[in-house]
This record gives structure tokens, C-alpha cells and sequence, in this order.
């Protein structure tokens, strides 16, 4: 970028970003997505975003890749080029 963020506004978005809660992908959740994998057929690396999202409690998943309006358990999918 040409012109770059004022001094102030660095630690303002690490501070951001550090209250975001990430989930780590164990052991524990890599069986878990391979369940998911086999139970809704679907690529490893969906199973692992859907068991992301249901372990940090979100209800909505944002895709293209998966089928909108799926629900995987307690998560849903929706196309952002699709719902609208």
C-alpha cells in the first residue's frame, strides 16, 4: 500500500485480531473431521472447517464449496453468491 496505516492503528489491529478465538486442529479433531468426511461425503478439508466451526460454536458456515443450506449437525452452510 501507497500510503501506510497511522502508527496508532497497528496495535489497535493486533489487539483485534488477539481476541479472536482460534481453533487448534489435534489430534481429537482430525478423527472427528474424518468422521465427518465419511458421514456427509465431503473432502477432508471440508470435514475439518465444518468440526471447526461446530468446536468454536458457529452456527453458520460461509461457502461456495459446500452445498448451501446444508446442515452438518448444528452448522449451516450458506453460498455468499447465493443467498443473496
Amino acid at each position: 500500500a501507497r500510503h501506510g496505516l497511522p502508527e496508532h492503528e497497528h496495535a489497535e489491529i493486533v489487539a483485534d485480531y488477539l481476541t479472536w478465538h482460534v481453533v487448534v486442529n489435534g489430534g481429537e479433531a482430525i478423527l472427528e473431521a474424518l468422521d465427518l468426511e465419511a458421514r456427509y461425503q465431503v473432502s477432508f478439508w471440508d470435514a475439518l472447517v465444518i468440526q471447526a466451526a461446530h468446536v468454536s460454536g458457529a452456527e453458520v458456515v460461509y461457502s461456495e464449496d459446500l452445498s448451501h443450506g446444508q446442515a452438518y449437525g448444528s452448522v449451516r452452510v450458506i453460498d455468499p453468491f447465493k443467498s443473496a
